[in-house]
């Protein structure tokens, strides 16, 4: 079914968004509580991370293979799929985070060697958050408000200081980057609840915000994941109203969906999403699991 707009009052734009599944296993649906998600646009797989363990989902969202238990690895945190089938994913290895390639199966093909990072940007190089567009791997450190950009052997190729391009360098212990993505352009979204907003930067620095303070449909109140599917629609995620708010590409308020209720259409404080395939995919607390809705604005 097509979900109701919220009270209030809203765009009667013609957006729409139909919950069609949670990610499930032969046994039902899986109760993920903190799990980060990664979409592979080329093979249209979706992986969800959570402690140490990868699992892979089709089509279908039914779960195909899950890998992680590799001591030649180490436990993963990030996964990030290439073009041709081999993964980037963030493991802990020798006590520290270090970028590893493996085969779609999670198996080892080597470590990563970073290079030529500057000093102050060490720290995001060795990963938190990690997205991959057309050759390049993006790290988020969160907490520092630094971002940098690595082409697929680990050299750098440039780093941004969010805090500093957004002049608030002294707050950035109290700020942080909640949600981060990556669109099919290459452009950096990133959410930060305490300014209540969202942002789009692009690979020239340039910044983006949108969105502004609170309770009435389109407004933000804690905001936490972002994502930007293949036709440019922003989807922010919203834990306090428990709903995701959908934005055009020229930052327009279109519609808000989800909200906290026994159906399975509802959502329970959401979190992280990833957006592929005309599908939105919602990590929900309260192991109310990964729902996953297919969304856009039908083509007539």
């Amino acid at each position: 079914m097509f979900l109701a707009a919220a009270s209030g009052a809203q765009p009667s734009g013609p957006f729409k968004a139909e919950y069609v599944y949670s990610l499930s296993t032969s046994f039902g649906v899986i109760p993920f509580n903190d799990v980060s998600l990664s979409w592979d646009p080329v093979h249209k797989e979706l992986f969800a991370i959570g402690e140490g363990l990868v699992r892979v989902f089709n089509e279908s969202g039914m779960e195909i293979f899950s890998f992680g238990d590799d001591p030649e690895v180490g436990p993963i945190s990030a996964v990030a799929p290439l073009e041709g089938g081999d993964l980037i994913v963030i493991a802990y290895r020798n006590g520290d985070r270090a970028l590893v390639r493996c085969t779609f199966r999670g198996e080892f093909i080597e470590q990563l060697t970073i290079r030529d990072v500057p000093p102050e940007f060490e720290g995001a190089a060795r990963g938190g958050a990690m997205r991959y567009r057309d050759g390049r791997i993006y790290l988020a450190d969160l907490g520092a408000m630094r971002i940098v950009v690595l082409d697929v052997t680990g050299r750098f190729i440039t780093g941004f200081d969010v805090a500093e391009k957004l002049e608030v360098g002294s707050k950035r212990e109290t700020l942080g980057l909640r949600g981060f993505n990556v669109d099919k352009a290459g452009n950096m979204l990133f959410t930060i609840q305490p300014m209540f907003q969202a942002y789009v930067m692009g690979l020239d620095g340039g910044i983006t915000p949108f969105g502004i303070k609170g309770s009435a449909p389109g407004k933000f109140n804690v905001v936490a994941g972002i994502a930007r599917d293949d036709d440019g629609l922003i989807y922010v995620s919203d834990i306090l109203k428990s709903a995701v708010i959908v934005f055009d590409q020229n930052f327009i308020f279109l519609r808000e969906f989800g909200y906290r209720t026994r159906a399975a259409s509802g959502l329970s404080a959401p979190d992280e999403v990833a957006a592929g395939d005309g599908k939105l995919f919602v990590v929900n607390h309260a192991r109310r699991g990964v729902s996953v809705f297919k969304v856009g604005i039908p083509k007539e």
